[in-house]
């Protein structure tokens, strides 16, 4: 059997409860690249960004009264009593990752909220035993396709005439 992406992994667990959340469920990596959004459409890169920007901005913030680096205990709301986003980092392979919920017309936010916090403890503890990428090493390279081409025979090759 086939070992499934973390972006499968993911699906697989938020799929089945977009039935019981009315809000906007995502997931993305800390460098903004979206890896699961529940509504696809042309504002979900725009998300996955923002997400990114806002934590970072809000870390910086943090650092002036809270000295400490570990911040993945936080959580970021920004919402009032009916409409909102909310934010919680969260560790998958040694690597932090953010899952949010954008709602409008919440009945119940503090319902939602807590959906969300027992989602990414469902996620945690799924993730825990997952194996951390090797990172890939680039050999230094020993030989060039072009060895011996000239600066001069480059530039008429990028020239408008051509060789």
């Amino acid at each position: 059997m086939k070992a499934l992406s973390v972006t499968e992994k993911v699906k697989l667990i938020l799929e089945p409860k977009l039935d019981g959340i009315n809000a906007r469920l995502f997931v993305t990596r800390e460098d903004g690249i979206t890896i699961y959004d529940s509504i696809q459409n042309n504002t979900t890169t725009s998300v996955a960004a923002l997400v990114s920007g806002v934590w970072q901005a809000s870390e910086a913030l943090m650092g002036l009264v809270y000295k400490q680096n570990d911040v993945m205990d936080f959580r970021l709301g920004f919402d009032t009593s009916s409409q909102g986003i909310f934010l919680f980092p969260f560790s998958l392979s040694g690597k932090r990752y953010f899952l949010g919920a954008i709602y409008n017309d919440c009945l119940n936010p503090g319902q939602l909220k807590r959906h969300i916090a027992l989602i990414k403890e469902e996620m945690e503890r799924l993730f825990i035993n997952e194996p951390i990428p090797k990172k890939i090493v680039i050999s230094k390279r020993q030989d060039f396709l072009f060895q011996d081409i000239s600066d001069a025979e480059i530039d008429r090759l990028f020239s408008l005439g051509g060789l």
